[in-house]
């Protein structure tokens, strides 16, 4: 018989992360997904109540560093041991955003907040038997990433930003 084993995803409750959570706790996984959206993160619970698997919802705006941080801690106290980390988390900016701990939204969000998770989840990551983290990122461009501007202060642009980050 399968044992259960434990999942995150950054990024849940839309899209990709969504799907993924479904297909994990449909086969009788349980599924911590991260969001910012409390109704999908409820009705993603509803779905998961009549399944064979488990979900818990986290708010979290994970483009502040705070606040990812807390959530890395609420995961570990509450998940010793994660078999799977999925990032998916990300939000297409058109106009540049700067968060309240002063960091371009989408490098905060696209790739710090996936530094942090990758490394804040090793120890529960190496408890489990076979673990996988998991970078679901754009299509691949060959953007080049502008070590000069990692915030993109000097000249924005959504698409030159997002893919910088990767």
């Amino acid at each position: 018989m399968r044992s259960t084993k434990t999942f995150v995803i950054t990024g849940g409750t839309d899209g990709i992360g969504a799907a993924v959570a479904r297909a994990l706790f449909s086969r009788g996984d349980h599924v911590v997904v991260i969001g910012t959206d409390p109704e999908k993160g409820d009705r993603l619970a509803r779905e998961a109540a009549a399944a064979p698997g488990g979900l818990d919802f986290v708010r979290a705006d994970l483009s502040l560093v705070s606040s990812t941080r807390r959530v890395i801690g609420e995961v570990v106290e509450a998940h010793p041991a994660i078999d799977g980390l999925v990032l998916c988390a990300r939000y297409f900016r058109t106009h540049r955003r700067v968060t309240a701990e002063g960091f371009e939204d989408n490098f905060a969000l696209f790739y710090l907040s996936r530094v942090l998770f990758s490394y804040g989840l090793l120890d529960a990551l190496e408890k489990a038997e076979r673990p996988a983290v998991v970078n679901v990122a754009g299509p691949g461009h060959d953007t080049p990433i502008d070590w000069d501007d990692l915030q993109s202060a000097e000249r924005y642009d959504g698409v030159r930003a997002m893919l910088g980050c990767r």
